[in-house]
């Protein structure tokens, strides 16, 4: 991708990939075992040679002969400047050498790991809660077929996130991807759309969490009204969702170490849980729960409905790809545990909601606590224990999750100037403790003060919508305009998008008049046929987002994951999550376009200002790679026969 003329306020500056592959070139792996005693430098550390520890990488700045490289329309708009905005451009371009020169965190993170993040973000209430509230109210014994509708839609935007995450192993997920595909702006304002899912999301689990704890301690172990007082004292604060927040953040303070076995413990002890409890459900299985099948009173209309409502248990899988930057062998394990995260939480989920069905009525089921009160009606009471303690012992994996996340996703931010510097320091072990702190007290604030009963869909909102951003992105970076018509493919995506959506929203809401059904028809045959000039009318690109050959050189022979039947795929995706966004309420809809306006107003006002791309330039800030030292001992494309490895075919590799 061409470098944008560098000075010039340009809010859809791309970040070219080979600068993201020259990171990951600089990027010193290491083993779990090896990491866990290392000693790394942090900002400002002068010794990178600790006895018994490795160095973190550090963004090389460019030498002299790189500087010569600034374009010639560049220099004469220096020269034209007056001596006082000269010294305000060196003082501007010195500041973000600081950012260039921000530590790069070593790889360290196994397949394991990786998938442990994955499942252990994405299993919570979803199957705690929502199975018993699709059962009770939408979908009776059909409850796991809502289950398998919603994990085939998720595994739409799963296929983009694994090949991008693959070809794009830089901290950030979405924001990252959007920063390649679609520019600068877009990718700042799906930061904030990840940071809902992240930081909101997060605080929203520990105060979820803060009212169970109460509820157990109320239930299970008759503690009294007066000694709970502490943990309700009204005004919606909520103490033990305090706690849990505060505790937390002190284990991710602690170290990269601490956090990533707690979270490894954690996550399959809750997997063990759930097999479990849905070993348990077979045992009491009763054949005669599943008559009927497909109650009456619900009919298909309500496994859809069930569907639209589990699918937000699956949120959560895209965690993996914001340490993508911490990943080992990120092209490999990367799009191997999205997917391995979407099998074990599609499996669990449909296995425990036959269970539930299966040893009680879906007219008796507790659409609050399914499993423990299932347990209770079958005189299990040490089973129905059992599963409220393990609820409340697992759930907080969740929010330490989160809590690990959102500092990765701020330090991809500041290590392209659109966050203050401090939200790029990284400690001796890799930790970004300042953003961690921050992240923290934030969640601490929200979880205990602020009740998310009206937020919910204000969250979920803004997590479909770096969804389609990532679908879109992978578009972007398969697919090209023909050379007749430059700007075709980004009209028929934008296009596409606005016309699923409209169908989506009509579908869902106008369908009760006759008209209704027609600009649905309408609207829908024209989505179908602008996916269609997609794909006809805009040829595949010949190397991943039409790559320079400097990028062709970086991808090596490597291989990647690569997502089938583009466009049509990404856009299924994209329709699946506008779908989505339909069934939520208009205030959360609302409040999400009022948030990005605010994202997009804090961009102008900071990001703009201090972007790295836009006052130093890429070129500027980063070495190419050295030639004379290949990285990673990835062959280079002379010694392969100059031919193009990053080529796209549709298949599982390539």
């Amino acid at each position: 991708m061409p470098e944008q003329r560098r000075g010039r306020l340009n809010p859809f500056l791309r970040k070219p990939l080979h600068v993201i592959l020259e990171e990951d070139c600089q990027r010193q792996p290491t083993n779990s075992g090896d990491f866990d005693g290392a000693r790394a430098p942090s900002v400002g550390d002068d010794d990178a040679d600790g006895e018994g520890g490795i160095e973190l990488p550090q963004r090389q700045r460019a030498d002299g002969e790189h500087e010569e490289e600034l374009s010639l329309e560049y220099r004469e708009d220096h020269d034209r400047t007056s001596p006082l905005e000269q010294q305000h451009s060196s003082q501007t371009q010195q500041r973000h050498r600081q950012h260039a020169h921000l530590p790069l965190p070593p790889r360290h993170l196994t397949l394991f790991d990786l998938v442990s993040i994955g499942v252990g973000g994405t299993i919570g209430s979803g199957i705690f809660v929502l199975n018993g509230l699709i059962a009770h109210q939408y979908a009776g014994p059909a409850t796991f077929i809502s289950w398998i509708i919603s994990g085939v839609a998720a595994l739409l935007s799963g296929c983009c996130y694994a090949e991008l995450s693959g070809r794009i192993p830089s901290a950030g997920s979405s924001y990252a991807y959007a920063f390649v595909a679609l520019g600068e702006l877009p990718a700042f304002v799906t930061a904030g759309m990840l940071t809902l899912e992240f930081l909101l999301s997060g605080s929203a689990v520990a105060r979820s969490w803060g009212d169970k704890v109460v509820e157990w301690m109320r239930v299970e172990l008759n503690v009294s009204e007066k000694a709970l007082r502490f943990l309700e004292p009204g005004y919606g604060i909520n103490p033990a969702a305090c706690l849990v927040s505060i505790v937390t953040t002190a284990l991710v303070l602690a170290g990269v170490k601490e956090s990533k076995r707690v979270t490894d413990l954690v996550t399959w002890v809750k997997v063990l849980l759930v097999s479990g409890m849905t070993i348990g459900g077979y045992i009491l299985f009763d054949p005669s729960n599943f008559k009927p099948f497909v109650p009456p009173e619900y009919g298909a209309s309500g496994v859809l409905r069930g569907a639209i409502s589990s699918f937000f248990g699956y949120l959560g899988f895209d965690a993996v790809c914001c340490v993508a930057g911490e990943a080992i062998n990120a092209e490999r394990n990367l799009p191997l545990s999205i997917m391995i995260t979407l099998a074990i939480v599609t499996t669990l989920y449909v296995l425990a909601a036959i269970a539930l069905v299966g040893m009680q009525s879906y007219e008796d089921i507790s659409p609050e606590s399914p499993f423990p009160e299932a347990f209770k009606a079958n005189g299990v009471e040490w089973a129905a224990q059992l599963t409220a303690f393990g609820e409340i012992v697992t759930l907080p994996v969740v929010v330490l999750i989160s809590v690990v996340i959102q500092p990765r996703l701020q330090y991809a931010l500041a290590s392209d100037g659109l966050l203050p510097q401090m939200f790029g320091e990284i400690d001796a072990t890799g930790n970004p403790r300042k953003g961690a702190l921050f992240a923290g007290v934030l969640m601490t604030l929200f979880a205990t003060f602020i009740p998310f009963s009206d937020l919910d869909d204000f969250v979920s909102a803004g997590i479909l919508v770096a969804f389609t951003v990532t679908n879109c992105s992978l578009v972007i970076m398969r697919r090209q305009s023909p050379e007749s018509n430059p700007n075709l493919l980004p009209k028929l995506l934008a296009l596409f998008n606005l016309f699923s959506f409209l169908t989506c929203i009509t579908a869902s809401h106008g369908l009760h008049l006759p008209i209704g059904w027609v600009f649905a028809v309408f609207l829908g045959l024209v989505s179908i046929i602008l996916a269609r000039k997609m794909a006809i009318q805009c040829p595949p690109t010949s190397s991943f987002g039409n790559s320079t050959d400097k990028a062709i050189q970086l991808f090596g022979d490597r291989q990647y994951f690569s997502t089938p039947l583009i466009p049509y795929l990404p856009c299924l995706g994209m329709t699946a999550n506008f779908f989505l966004i339909s069934q939520l309420s208009f205030f959360g809809i609302g409040l999400l376009l009022i948030y990005a306006l605010v994202a997009v107003l804090l961009y102008f006002l900071y990001g703009a200002h201090h972007s790295v791309g836009r006052n130093a330039g890429w070129e500027q800030q980063y070495s190419s790679i050295d030639e004379k030292e290949p990285h990673h001992d990835h062959p280079t494309a002379e010694e392969t026969g100059d031919r193009d490895h990053s080529s796209v075919h549709d298949g599982v590799m390539t």
